[in-house]
C-alpha cells in the first residue's frame, strides 16, 4: 500500500475544529515569537551579515538579555563574555545562534501544567529520550547526512500531546486514563475529542518554529503501517522505525523492510539504547523503570524538564557546529570551530590538537593562535613509536584515555605531564580523531576532576565531535591529495611523451647533421652552397637544442646532496641577473635574507636553476622596470621537539620570489606548472615553470604561485633543512634539551 497523502499545511480549522478555538489562540500555543520567525530567515539567507542580525535579536529585549544571559555563563566557557550580540555572533557563528535563540523560546512549552498527576511526566520524557537515541542510531546506521536532525525529531515527536495536556487538562484527563496502553485509541480519543491529534500538533508546532519541513512531515506517519511508509523518504521511515521501537521494542520484523538492517542488529540497537537511557536516567536521579508513583512524580518532572532542556540545547548547538564544519576552508578553521563546539558544550577551558603526520610518523601539536602557548605547542611533536604516552595509546587504540584513571597511565611519559602543565589543568583527555580508512589526530581536553563525570556520560557526542572533525580534515586533504595526483599523472604522461618525441627526434637529427658535414666536405670551401649549408646546419643546431631542452623537462638531473647556503647561494645567483638581465629592463632587485636560515642538504646547482628561471620570468613580465625581491627564512614551528626524546627535528625553510609586475591571468595560472603552458608569448616553449616544479620536487620540496593584477606575482618554496636524497624527505632529528 503506498503513502497516503496528507496536507503540507495543517489547516487550522482542520486540526483545532470549534473546540481547538481556544487552542488556535496565540496566548495558547508555543509560538515562536515573530523576532524568531524573522532571525531564521535571516540566518538562512547568505546574503545577510551579522550586523543586520545583531539588529533582529535586538529588537526583542527579553530574547537579548536571555542570550547575552547565556553567553556570560560558565556553562558556555567563552573565554571573555561578549557584551553585545553582535560580538556574540563574531565567536559563535549563525547557525550556532540561530540554533540557541530556538531552544530559549522552545523551551517556553515545557512549563507544563502539574495539576494532572496521573500524566506520568518521567515515562513522557523516557520514551521521547528513547526515540531520540533510537533515531540517531538508525540515522547513522544509514548513513543519513543530518543524525542530528533525526534526534531532535524523535525527542520532540510527542510535543503536541503536552501542548493539548497544557490548553485542556480537564478534557485531556479522560484520555489519560483510558487510552495509555494504545496508540491508536489514544490517536482516536484526541480527534474526537479536539479535532485533531497529538501527531497533527507536533507537525504544525516545528513548522511554526521553522524546523525542517521533512521534521514536521515525519511526525505525521507515526501511526501509519510499515507498508504505508516504506517508500517514504529517509527521514520518515527513520523516526518511524525508533518510534515503533521505542513503543514495542519485542517486535522487529515488520520493520526490516523499511532499511536493510536485520532483526538481529535492530535488537542489538534496542538494547544499547535501553542501556543508555538507563545510564542517563542514573546519573540524572530519574526512575530506570517506565512509570514512577505519582506520589513522587512532581519531584522528578523539573529534573525531566532540565533534562529535555539541555539535549535539545546540545543538539542545538552541535548542529550549529556541523554546519559551521562544513563551510570550513581550511583546516585551522575546522580545528577552531570543533574547539569551540568542544569548549562550550562540556565546559572545557583548553584544549589541544596532535594531528597525524604519516610521511614522518608524528603527531604534531596545534593550539588556537589566540591561545598564550601558541608558538610553544607548534614546535611540539610527539613520535608515534611513544606507547607510553596517553596520547599517542589513543590513537593507536582509537579509544578515549585520561590521566584521572590509574588504569589508563602507563609509565607517565615525559610528554603527557608538560602537556598537561600546558593546559594548567589536573590531568588530559584524549579523545582519537579517527576516520574508517586513516588515522586523523588526537584532540586533548585540559580536564579537572569535576569535568570527568560529564564527559564520561556524554562521551558518545564527544566521540561524534572528533569523528566529524576527522572526515572534515580528510576531506580536505584528498582534495588536495587528489589535486596533486592528477598533476602527478598529467607530468608523468607528459615526460612518457616527451621522451619518446626526444629519441625519435634525436635519431633523424643526427644522421642529417652526419650528411651535411659529409657534403660539407666534398664540396670546395668557396662553393655557393657552402652558405646554404651553413643556414641549415644553424637551424638543425636550433631544433638539436630544442630536444635537448625537452630533454632536461622530461628528467632534470639531479646532483649529490650537499650542504649549501642559500643566503650566499641566491646572492651570487641575484647579483649575475642583476647586470645582465635587471639592469636593462630597469627592474629593482633586493635580497632580504634571514640569518637564522641553516645549511641546508640539497642539490645547489638545482637550487640555482630553479632561481634563474623564476627570476628570469618577472624580468620578462616587466618590460617597462619594476621590482622583484627575493626573501629567505627559517619556518617557525617547522622544527618540532620531540619531548620524550629531548631531540628535535630539523625543520624547513622558506623562499618567497616576489614582483609587482602585473600578475598572471587565471586562465593560465589553474595550469601553471604542466609543459607548453606558457606565461609569455607564443613563441615561448612553457617548459621554464615546468622545470623548476619538477626539480623543487625531486629536492623534495613544495611551490605554490599566488598572483593577482594588483599586486604581482609570489612564488613560494618550501624545503626541508635536512632532506636526505632525491625521494622521500629524510628525518634525522638533532639533539635537543628540553626545558624543566
Amino acid at each position: 500500500m503506498g503513502l497516503q497523502s496528507k496536507s503540507v499545511e495543517v489547516k487550522e480549522q482542520q486540526v483545532f475544529g470549534p473546540k481547538g478555538q481556544r487552542l488556535g489562540r496565540p496566548e495558547n500555543l508555543p509560538q515562536l515569537p515573530q523576532v524568531i520567525v524573522k532571525l531564521i530567515e535571516a540566518c538562512n539567507n547568505e546574503d545577510t551579515d551579522i550586523r543586520e542580525l545583531a539588529g533582529i535579536i535586538s529588537m526583542d529585549a527579553a530574547l537579548t538579555a536571555r542570550l547575552l544571559e547565556i553567553f556570560s555563563s560558565a556553562a558556555l566557557n567563552l573565554p571573555k563574555a561578549p557584551k553585545t550580540i553582535e560580538s556574540a555572533l563574531v565567536y559563535l557563528g549563525m547557525d550556532t545562534i540561530k540554533n540557541i535563540a530556538i531552544s530559549v523560546s522552545a523551551m517556553q512549552v515545557f512549563k507544563i501544567n502539574r495539576t494532572i498527576p496521573e500524566f506520568d511526566m518521567a515515562a513522557y520524557w523516557r520514551r521521547s529520550y528513547t526515540c531520540a537515541i533510537l533515531s540517531k542510531k538508525i540515522a547513522l546506521e544509514q548513513k543519513y547526512p543530518h543524525p542530528d536532525e533525526s534526534f531532535l525529531a524523535g525527542l520532540l515527536h510527542r510535543i503536541g500531546q503536552l501542548v493539548l495536556l497544557q490548553n485542556f487538562p480537564a478534557d485531556y484527563l479522560p484520555i489519560i486514563i483510558n487510552c495509555s496502553t494504545s496508540t491508536l485509541d489514544r490517536k482516536k480519543a484526541e480527534q474526537d475529542k479536539f479535532q485533531t491529534t497529538t501527531e497533527e500538533v507536533s507537525s504544525w508546532l516545528f513548522r511554526q518554529w521553522g524546523l525542517n519541513p521533512l521534521m514536521a512531515d515525519a511526525v505525521l506517519y507515526l501511526t501509519e503501517s510499515p507498508e504505508a511508509v516504506a517508500n517514504a523518504l529517509d527521514l520518515v521511515k527513520i523516526l518511524f522505525m525508533a518510534n515503533d521501537l521505542a513503543e514495542n521494542s519485542t517486535d522487529t520484523q515488520d520493520l526490516v523492510a523499511l532499511f536493510p538492517i536485520t532483526s538481529t542488529r535492530l535488537d542489538q540497537m534496542v538494547r544499547e539504547t535501553k542501556q543508555e537511557v538507563d545510564t542517563m536516567a542514573e546519573s540524572l536521579g530519574l526512575p530506570v523503570t517506565d512509570s514512577l508513583d505519582p506520589s513522587k512524580q512532581e519531584d522528578l518532572t523539573a529534573t525531566a524538564e532540565n533534562t529535555l532542556a539541555m539535549k535539545v540545547k546540545e543538539i542545538s548547538l552541535f548542529h550549529g557546529t556541523l554546519q559551521n564544519l562544513l563551510n570550513a576552508e581550511n583546516i585551522d578553521d575546522i580545528l577552531t570551530t570543533t574547539e569551540n563546539g568542544i569548549r562550550i558544550l562540556f565546559n572545557i577551558p583548553r584544549l589541544f590538537y596532535f594531528l597525524f603526520d604519516e610521511g614522518k610518523e608524528l603527531l604534531n601539536g596545534w593550539c588556537n593562535p589566540d591561545d598564550k602557548h601558541h608558538r610553544l605547542l607548534d614546535s611540539i611533536a610527539i613520535p608515534m613509536s611513544n606507547t607510553s604516552s596517553l596520547i599517542t595509546s589513543s590513537l593507536l587504540k582509537n579509544q578515549m584515555l585520561n590521566s584521572l584513571i590509574p588504569q589508563d597511565v602507563s609509565n607517565g611519559a615525559i610528554s603527557d605531564i608538560q602537556i598537561t602543565r600546558l593546559l594548567e589543568s589536573d590531568g588530559l583527555w584524549a579523545v582519537p580523531m579517527q576516520t574508517f580508512e586513516r588515522p586523523i589526530g588526537v584532540i586533548v581536553l585540559g580536564v579537572n576532576n569535576c569535568h570527568r563525570e560529564t564527559l564520561h556520560t556524554n562521551r558518545s557526542l564527544l566521540n561524534l565531535f572528533a569523528r566529524q572533525t576527522a572526515m572534515c580534515i580528510q576531506s580536505f586533504n584528498q582534495r588536495k591529495e587528489y589535486a596533486s595526483l592528477v598533476h602527478d599523472e598529467r607530468m608523468q604522461a607528459y615526460t612518457t611523451l616527451t621522451q619518446k618525441i626526444v629519441h625519435e627526434v634525436n635519431n633523424p637529427i643526427v644522421i642529417i647533421t652526419n650528411y651535411l658535414t659529409l657534403l660539407s666536405m666534398k664540396l670546395p670551401d668557396r662553393h655557393p652552397v657552402q652558405s646554404e649549408l651553413k643556414v641549415i646546419d644553424e637551424e638543425i643546431h636550433r631544433i638539436s637544442d630544442l630536444v635537448q631542452r625537452l630533454s632536461n623537462f622530461s628528467k632534470p638531473e639531479i646532483a649529490e646532496f650537499e650542504r649549501v647556503n642559500i643566503n650566499e647561494l641566491y646572492s651570487s645567483v641575484l647579483s649575475i641577473i642583476r647586470k645582465s638581465i635587471f639592469l636593462p629592463r630597469r627592474i629593482e632587485a633586493s635580497l632580504i635574507p634571514d640569518p637564522m636560515v641553516p645549511p641546508v642538504r640539497t642539490d645547489k646547482n638545482g637550487l640555482k636553476q630553479v632561481l634563474i628561471n623564476l627570476l628570469k620570468n618577472a624580468a620578462e613580465a616587466m618590460d617597462n622596470g619594476g621590482k622583484v625581491t627575493v626573501t629567505t627564512r627559517f619556518v617557525p614551528g617547522s622544527s618540532k621537539i620531540l619531548i620524550d626524546e629531548k631531540r628535535k627535528t630539523p625543520g624547513s625553510i622558506e623562499i618567497t620570489i616576489q614582483d609587482n609586475g602585473p600578475g598572471i591571468s587565471d586562465n593560465i595560472r589553474k595550469n601553471l606548472f604542466e609543459p607548453y603552458n606558457s606565461t609569455k608569448n607564443k613563441e615561448n616553449s612553457g617548459l621554464g615553470l615546468s622545470i623548476v616544479h619538477t626539480i623543487i620536487r625531486n629536492l623534495n620540496g613544495t611551490i605554490t604561485c599566488d598572483s593577482h593584477s594588483d599586486t604581482g606575482t609570489c612564488f613560494t618554496i618550501l624545503l626541508p633543512v635536512n632532506s636526505q636524497g632525491p625521494g622521500p624527505t629524510g628525518m634525522k632529528p638533532d639533539s635537543f634539551d628540553f626545558p624543566n
